[in-house]
């Protein structure tokens, strides 16, 4: 099948050397058949053109056929020769029905001194003239047909034309030699007796055979090996979309009651206000305490989902400043005093400097700062709960260390934490400590737009370091 395959191929490009020849035939014939006295100056001009570009062609002559004269006779560089050569009675028909059927027909014939003669009729003068060529069939190999078949030919190919009564090779792409092995052969159409050979230069049909079924089989195994992989990252998509919607529905259900709950203690306690119900100012003054406090809490919610919002969609918008975290820290503890009094934390803040200049937005900040705080609440210990927040400064940032003594979070978590969506549901530690999943999320964006990043050192069991890495202002900051 294969070698069937490359024998066709073969075949093919005999075909294209053949067509080649005969187009170089039709392009003499359509510059000499035109409408003018074939003894002339136009037609000695055109025929003198072709003589100049063809050194294969030695004399052009014109046959009037009804007065069976010689109308015109041309000479290659003046060098006569004798030409006694006139188309047959059948051979004038078989040219003039073809011409009928609109196709002018070049006939050739071997001479008896191995030229060639190449004849058609007129078209522009109603088929009753003969133009004939005399060609060295030789020259015409070489000089006109040669370069075609090198071009042809390059590396893969060696293509010879021989002559079939003589057997000697008239021209070769390799060393003038004569193909040997395996070769395809085709007569030429414009030339009687010669041949065209061609066989494949470096390798046999079966080696090619061979090397084509080693290529396809090495294509088979990569095609193989693609539809593999794409078929894992459609799976691992796939299973990656039902987890993200299995949190996303987690998040909805999680931020419904942490909205439910604020709301139900606001409602409850407006409308024991409302009705008269608190029989003393302290229990009145601690109500309203109460609903100003799940206010906050419930503002900070809808804060942080409306954040995650703007961040998913880049629309929140940053007010970068000159800041002083020594100073801005404290202010956040200070503003965050009375929630932390209420979950009876001990929370202490320390600083190696004075002053540590950052270039941020200080509502971001605040957010990122209270949102780690509020994690280290939640996941503190049961008893003496105590939160550590600490400024140290590096050579090319300023961080902020915020440490609880909590219950710590496990290597395997750890790589997650940050994700959106993500919170430990180990235990019941998911109903313990409420939460969107969106807050360390959160923060990791709102340091990347910071220039800085967020790290995290934990041990289970033994509490939990969130550290907010600021990089150090720079000179050009006003």
């Amino acid at each position: 099948m294969v070698q069937r395959v490359f024998s066709t191929q073969l075949e093919s490009i005999l075909y294209s050397v053949n067509q080649y020849s005969e187009n170089v035939v039709h392009q003499w014939r359509q510059s000499l058949d035109q409408p003018v006295a074939p003894d002339g100056d136009v037609e000695k001009g055109l025929v003198n053109n072709l003589f100049q570009n063809n050194r294969s062609v030695l004399a052009i002559r014109f046959l009037d056929l009804a007065s069976h004269q010689v109308e015109a006779e041309y000479f290659n560089n003046n060098k006569a020769i004798h030409i006694d050569e006139w188309p047959s009675t059948a051979e004038i028909q078989k040219l003039q029905d073809y011409l009928k059927s609109n196709y002018q027909r070049v006939d050739t014939k071997m001479m008896t001194d191995s030229t060639l003669m190449l004849y058609f009729l007129s078209k522009n003068r109603e088929g009753e003239h003969v133009c004939q060529l005399v060609i060295n069939p030789r020259t015409f190999v070489l000089q006109t047909m040669s370069p075609q078949i090198q071009q042809i030919a390059q590396n893969l190919f060696f293509i010879s034309i021989s002559d079939s009564t003589s057997g000697s090779v008239v021209y070769s792409t390799e060393d003038n030699t004569e193909l040997t092995g395996k070769v395809e052969k085709e007569k030429m159409w414009y030339i009687p007796g010669y041949e065209l050979g061609i066989r494949l230069k470096a390798k046999t049909l079966e080696e090619l055979a061979s090397e084509r079924t080693q290529r396809d089989n090495y294509m088979l195994i990569g095609l193989t090996i693609v539809v593999l992989l794409g078929l894992y990252f459609v799976i691992w998509n796939i299973r990656k979309e039902m987890k993200l919607a299995e949190l996303k529905s987690e998040f909805v259900s999680n931020v419904s009651h942490e909205i439910r709950t604020p709301l139900a203690l606001i409602s409850m306690y407006a409308e024991t206000l409302l009705l008269k119900r608190v029989k003393t100012e302290a229990k009145q003054e601690e109500y309203l305490h109460t609903i100003h406090q799940e206010s906050g809490r419930l503002t900070d919610i809808v804060n942080r989902i409306l954040n995650f919002s703007r961040l998913e969609k880049n629309r929140l918008k940053y007010q970068f400043s000159v800041i002083n975290l020594g100073e801005l820290v404290p202010e956040i503890m200070t503003s965050m005093k009375s929630h932390l009094e209420a979950a009876q934390v001990e929370c202490r803040f320390s600083s190696q400097v004075d002053q540590a200049l950052v270039y941020a937005d200080s509502d971001v900040v605040k957010t990122m700062l209270v949102n780690l705080v509020d994690n280290a609440i939640k996941y503190s210990a049961e008893k003496d709960k105590k939160i550590g927040i600490r400024l140290v400064k590096k050579t090319k940032s300023v961080w902020v260390e915020v440490e609880d003594n909590g219950i710590g979070i496990s290597p395997k978590n750890q790589k997650h934490v940050f994700e959106q969506f993500f919170r430990v549901t180990e235990g019941n530690l998911a109903h313990k400590a409420k939460g969107s999943g969106l807050g360390l999320n959160l923060v990791k964006r709102m340091m990347k737009a910071h220039g800085g990043s967020v790290a995290l050192r934990s041990k289970l069991g033994e509490g939990s370091t969130f550290i907010l890495k600021f990089p150090v202002k720079k000179q050009n900051h006003a």
